[in-house]
């Protein structure tokens, strides 16, 4: 018994450093996933822009002539409409608003923080390794009585 529980914190000194990597690896591509969407968004939408600068309809004139001239249609009026930017810049109509990347958060094990700790994995093999070297010593004989 002492054998199998020191092999099997031996292997969780191995692993679950590799396991800790492999966690943060994850979340980096995930990361990088959320980042690649968002600029294949960006890119749709600027995309869309041109094929309305192509064939303009009304409201892409419109946002044209408010956002680079300034100009205001003579039936309307310049006031502050929720939801609308102040100021009915192009690039703010274009660029999607992104939210922040959220990761995963796991919770952290005392074991593992035994065992991927700088100081601590080291006393934790070290006690595996006595424990599996303790298990493999062949058991105690019992003693025989010598006065005969």
């Amino acid at each position: 018994m002492i054998f199998c529980a020191g092999l099997t914190v031996l292997v969780a000194v191995l692993l679950l450093p590799a396991h800790v990597d492999l966690r943060e690896t994850r979340t980096e591509r995930d990361r990088a996933l959320y980042l690649e969407e968002a600029q294949h968004t960006r890119i749709e939408r600027y995309r869309t822009f041109l094929t309305d600068l192509e064939h303009p309809s009304e409201s892409t004139i419109d946002l044209l002539a408010m956002s680079q001239l300034g100009m205001i249609p003579a039936d309307r009026e310049a006031i502050m409409i929720p939801g609308q930017p102040a100021d009915p810049m192009l690039f703010e109509h274009l660029e999607p608003t992104i939210a922040l990347f959220e990761p995963q958060i796991v919770p952290v094990s005392r074991l593992e923080t035994l065992a991927t700790g700088n100081r601590s994995r080291l006393w934790v093999a070290l006690l595996g390794a006595v424990a599996v070297l303790y298990g493999l010593l062949p058991p105690a004989k019992p003693e025989t009585n010598r006065h005969r």
